[in-house]
């Protein structure tokens, strides 16, 4: 099924052990030393063995030259040959991440148009694969001027292959992200700026005669946890004539080899792939948790044609009436949300961004996050070190109450697009969930009640392991079990006390709360809840504790996380969010003005973090930490 719905480019993901190490070190890969310029350092790590898909490294693409195209006439001016002199940057890299309010914040939001271009010298000749983690909007790959991929979207890996003979290269892409309006109305809604760019990393490898990837890692412990049954798959590809592949790997711990692993001999008809399994039984394993986020070390070959490696951890979820559990132990989400953006940057995070978000989750010490769009590989790597738990959505993002998608066709690209995401992120042990929608309103809408249906089959085909789930919208719940029947757990926004039930003193709210989950725990007797919406803005334009002030946002949240603890329906709370974010620039608090039309909230931002667009630490910080701590 999934042969059929997704193309071969993100089918095969390979791991990049040394910018992965890079990465999760907090640095940016470097690829050029001193003296040494980029095309020539790409040669020297293409023509290394041992890290990519073709038995060589992976080279990143770090260095580019930008250049704005404000008319869109760069491609009738021959841009697309790359052959013009631009700013030099450092991709990730954002063209729009200055200005978030205001007049240039309104120009920033609603988009251009840019150039990136580099230069390469490929060391053979041979077919080679540039990736491209994520570019927004509309994307266009040229080499040496000719196009060679077209991406729409962001947040989703893309490869554009073409064959190069040795020498120096060209590659170049235009990135088009205007009109952030026109995007969400095909399906391409954001839940903050418009940022356009290449907005994650860009690598290149030579390609071999096989390639590796889609690699999932089922565990199922035995003996209360003394003995773990794993396994492990993987899609082959095979570019050359029709031929039996045996792939093989190894399973190591701290530099000690644990499992060998044989998949056996495979017949691949040429230009096509092959999902293969295998299964091995692993005693006394270092299971990965919150508590102990214990990584193997694994690795996948087809000798002398392609390596992927990766970190791995061995755990299991499982979920009932009662709740979460990993390793058959009691879980409770405590945490906060993740928006990809920090200032100056926008979503063009570096690692060292990276490193600071995961830092701030720690400080309150969380053990989960929730993320609306799909986070870097990057990133998800490093919460598989911090063992933090992803309450991860798939499908797309859209406003409470709102859904765009009603034609067959629309359903079947968000769900192919959620089976895209989800079938990416099979190895990480950090990820928790596949959740299917963003605050659906009531019933849900029928267009949505059908994405749900299907995509929800889908990924229990795909992957078993992991409770598929939906965000409701707290303000307008259900009046019937529905469509959600079918899910295996349930995530619910609470603004009580911000955007609704301003009118209530603290009792009142608390019970408002109480009566829903009551209300979910009577539809959905056998499922998981969590509140995975709990927040309110803070902003030091207000003073003292007025309603939106830093203190009132401090009181607010550590009270409220207070009144949930212990509750008999709720597996856990997250806060929404960790730090402020840009929005766009008219946006002055949403909803909540209609209640406090007086209200003065920094415009262009959503305040509703625990560390403000600067990175600083607010008051709701501390109470957050000191109630999540609070036995």
């Amino acid at each position: 099924m999934l042969r059929r719905l997704l193309p071969p480019a993100l089918l095969l993901v390979v791991a990049c052990a040394v910018a992965l190490t890079l990465a999760l070190q907090g640095e940016d890969p470097v690829t050029t030393g001193d003296g040494a310029s980029a095309a020539d350092s790409v040669t020297a790590a293409l023509s290394q063995t041992g890290a990519g898909p073709a038995g060589s490294a992976i080279a990143v693409l770090d260095r580019w030259r930008y250049r704005a195209d404000p008319d869109d006439r760069g491609r009738d001016r021959g841009w697309a040959r790359g052959r013009w002199r631009g700013t030099p940057v450092r991709v990730p890299h954002s063209p729009n991440a200055g200005a978030y309010n205001g007049t240039a914040g309104q120009r920033a939001y609603d988009g251009s148009v840019g150039w990136f271009a580099t230069d390469i010298e490929a060391p053979a000749a041979g077919l080679y694969a540039v990736r491209f983690e994520s570019a927004h909007h509309r994307a266009r790959v040229y080499v040496d001027g000719r196009p060679v991929r077209e991406h729409v979207g962001a947040y989703e890996p893309f490869s554009a292959r073409v064959a190069l003979e040795p020498g120096r290269h060209t590659i170049a892409v235009r990135v088009d992200w205007r009109g952030p309006r026109r995007q969400a109305d095909s399906g391409w809604a954001r839940a903050w700026f418009n940022y356009g760019g290449l907005n994650r990393p860009v690598t290149i490898a030579r390609l071999g005669r096989s390639e590796l990837g889609a690699l999932s890692v089922r565990t199922r412990l035995q003996d209360g946890g003394e003995r773990a049954t794993v396994q492990i798959g993987v899609r082959v590809r095979n570019r050359g004539a029709s031929r039996t592949l045996r792939p093989r790997g190894s399973i190591a711990l701290d530099g000690r080899n644990v499992r060998t692993l044989d998949f056996g001999q495979a017949g691949v008809s040429g230009g096509t792939s092959r999902a293969l399994t295998t299964t091995v039984t692993i005693d006394d394993p270092q299971l990965w948790s919150p508590d102990s986020p214990r990584l193997y070390d694994l690795r996948v070959d087809v000798p002398g044609e392609a390596t992927l490696r990766r970190k791995i951890g061995l755990r299991e979820i499982s979920w009932d009436s009662i709740g979460l559990q990993v390793n058959g132990e009691r879980l409770t989400l405590r945490g906060a949300s993740l928006p990809p953006d920090v200032r100056g940057r926008g979503d063009a995070m570096t690692g060292a961004d990276e490193q600071r978000v995961v830092a701030g989750l720690r400080a309150i010490g969380a053990n989960a996050t929730r993320t609306q769009l799909p986070l870097s590989e990057s990133m998800l790597a490093r919460l598989d070190h911090a063992g933090i738990l992803v309450w991860q959505e798939v499908g797309p993002w859209e406003p409470g109450g709102r859904w765009r998608a009603e034609s067959p066709q629309q359903i079947a690209a968000a769900r192919d697009r959620a089976l895209r995401v989800a079938e990416a992120g099979q190895a990480n042990p950090s990820i928790l969930t596949w959740t299917l929608t963003n605050e659906v309103a009531g019933n849900g809408q029928p267009g949505q009640q059908e994405y749900i249906r299907q995509t929800a089959r889908s990924l229990r085909e795909l992957d078993p392991t992991r409770p598929v789930a939906a965000d409701l919208w707290g303000r307008v719940l259900p009046n019937r079990a529905g469509v959600f029947a079918d899910l295996d757990a349930i995530g619910m926004t609470d603004y009580i006390g911000w955007y609704e039930g301003l009118d209530r003193d603290a009792a009142e709210q608390a019970q408002i709360t109480r009566e829903r989950l009551a209300r979910l725990r009577g539809f959905f007797p056998d499922k998981p809840i969590v509140i995975t919406e709990l927040g309110a803005a803070g902003t030091a334009v207000i003073g003292g504790d007025a309603f939106g002030s830093l203190r009132f946002q401090a009181d607010l949240l550590g009270r409220r996380l207070r009144e949930l603890r212990g509750a008999p329906n709720l597996s856990g709370t997250l806060i929404w969010n960790l730090r402020d974010y840009a929005l766009r620039p008219d946006f002055r608090g949403g909803s909540v003005l209609e209640l406090r039309p007086d209200l003065t909230l920094t415009p262009g931002l959503n305040e509703k973090g625990l560390y403000d667009f600067a990175g600083r630490p607010k008051p709701a910080l501390a109470a957050v930490r000191d109630a999540l701590r609070e036995p």
